[in-house]
């Protein structure tokens, strides 16, 4: 439960990455940080992704102290253009969301989907390009009642350059694949195809538990 969990603080100070736990104990954990997200897992092993200076992607997991990584490759290639991270682990699989403003047209944005298992970091990667920014989200992510993740986000219409249009992706848990909204048998209370998501990422189940920030003389 997330009551049982010890509460820490994962923060960045001069581009280095650390783990603060409530006994004031301190470890740094890497160098060269640009971005990072946390989580927790069912066995309560803190689950830590960033992104450092070269455009890489860093997996770590924290359990006792005691700290194991894995690098991955290249995730973005201008880390100027990096807006978000944020990660969610469902059926022992981490989705880590990684969000990256377009440098060519003005409000595109580029979502990146990794979903992995840690355990063997078999990893599928997916990837939405020319996202559109409406009001204040650039995506909407909820979970349904089968713990399939609901992603819906504004894209350009290629027909008409200067509409939008919503589209909402399921993400299939059994499969690890993207799918439509007709795609999935549901039941009468699930949403149709034309299911609009209204909750924010700021609303999601695991937002909750998602690490707090850190910073000198001011808790958050």
């Amino acid at each position: 439960m997330i009551n049982d969990i010890k509460p820490f603080y994962v923060y960045t100070e001069n581009n280095c990455l650390y783990i603060k736990s409530i006994n004031d104990r301190i470890d740094k954990i890497a160098k060269n940080i640009v971005s990072y997200c946390a989580n927790f897992d069912d066995k309560e092993f803190i689950h830590i992704c960033s992104v450092d200076t070269k455009g890489r992607l860093i997996h770590f997991i924290y359990k006792n102290g005691r700290m194991r990584k894995k690098i991955f490759g290249k995730v973005c290639h201008n880390i100027n253009n990096l807006k978000n991270m944020r990660l969610f682990i469902m059926e022992k699989y981490l989705n880590l969301f990684i969000i990256e403003e377009s440098s060519l047209k003005e409000n595109r944005f580029r979502i990146s989907h990794y979903n992995f298992n840690p355990s063997n970091y078999s990893t599928y990667i997916y990837r939405i390009n020319d996202i559109v920014k409406k009001d204040e989200y650039i995506y909407k992510l909820n979970i349904d009642e089968m713990s399939n993740m609901i992603l819906t986000y504004e894209t350009e219409d290629k027909n008409n350059r200067s509409n939008f249009y919503s589209k909402t992706l399921i993400f299939n848990t059994k499969n690890r694949k993207w799918e439509s909204t007709n795609n999935l048998l549901r039941n009468s209370t699930s949403f149709s195809s034309d299911y609009n998501c209204t909750s924010t990422i700021k609303d999601d189940l695991f937002e909750f538990c998602y690490s707090m920030s850190y910073k000198k003389n001011n808790y958050q």
